[in-house]
């Protein structure tokens, strides 16, 4: 899971932002790594690669998804069931789970040959995944035509620098100055009150949900809210995502509405916290919320 989540982090772009106009292409996952931002194929290829490295039995999936539509995911075989991994999102799926959003499979990809599905069905949820079956899965590589044992375009391994935490914090400053100058901005007629308090348990929370992954904190979460704002009510939640340029998290923010709240005694709150993670790829954290005294 937390190398699912590591990849998840790197930032997302279409081919058609990353090589304008040219054909489909997939990058090696050091180049991924370099670039810092790739589609769905640079994350699965990267995600089912580290997979096979911990010696799982993993493949990349090839299909069609919502909303992605054509796209690639990751296979991997547990114990006595298949997981399905949406290398984008960090989420995994049971085979069975209704809720995968990866609707169609095409083909699977090893290490050193691809499977085309000639199932009658290609929902995940109704197909079997046994490659070994050649009524279920036609190799590429076969008999009459043996593997000839090419050697990857993938580096043997992968060079890793520690991100400078220094400089993760001094952006995190930045973008909080940034996010809350925002806020006033999209206010002109009204006075924007800061609680500090708020901001303040905001920011002592934002690290245990980097730790926590966002999950099974709400509890304590709302316990410490009270215990600090018993007076107010609380408005607010938090904003996760991987961090490539200021835009998309002033996007994020504005989306929220949180600014057109104009009721007189308004208050507001809004922190920002950023997890970096080896070769640059930060985890970002960002916490608005609205405070109305009782």
């Amino acid at each position: 899971e937390l190398v699912a989540r590591y990849v998840s982090l790197i930032p997302f772009l279409p081919d058609t932002v990353s090589f304008a106009s040219i054909c489909d292409l997939w990058s090696t996952s050091d180049q991924f790594l370099d670039l810092l931002a790739g589609d769905e194929e640079e994350h699965a290829v990267l995600l089912c690669n580290y997979f096979l490295s911990l010696g799982k039995k993993a493949w990349l999936m090839m299909g069609s998804a919502i909303p992605e539509g054509p796209t690639a995911y990751v296979l991997t075989r547990e114990q006595s069931h298949y997981l399905i991994w949406n290398p984008c999102t960090g989420h995994f799926y049971g085979q069975f789970d209704t809720f995968c959003p990866l609707k169609s499979v095409g083909c699977l990809i090893g290490p050193d040959n691809i499977w085309f599905n000639i199932q009658r069905y290609d929902s995940p949820l109704r197909i079997n995944f046994d490659v070994t079956k050649p009524k279920l899965w036609k190799s590429f590589f076969s008999r009459s035509l043996p593997y000839p044992g090419l050697s990857s375009v993938q580096p043997e391994e992968l060079i890793y620098q520690r991100t400078d935490k220094a400089a993760a914090a001094e952006l995190q400053d930045r973008i909080e100055k940034i996010l809350k100058e925002k806020i006033m901005d999209w206010r002109p007629r009204h006075l924007t009150r800061w609680n500090r308090y708020c901001t303040s348990a905001l920011r002592h929370f934002l690290p245990v949900l980097e730790r926590s992954r966002g999950e099974d904190v709400e509890d304590d979460h709302r316990a410490e809210l009270l215990k600090q704002l018993g007076d107010y009510r609380f408005s607010g939640f938090p904003l996760h995502m991987p961090y490539s340029e200021l835009k998309p998290l002033i996007e994020a923010v504005y989306s929220t509405g949180v600014h057109n709240i104009d009721v007189p005694n308004v208050e507001f709150a809004l922190a920002v916290y950023i997890h970096p993670y080896p070769k640059n790829v930060l985890s970002v954290w960002i916490y608005v919320a609205s405070l109305i005294r009782n």
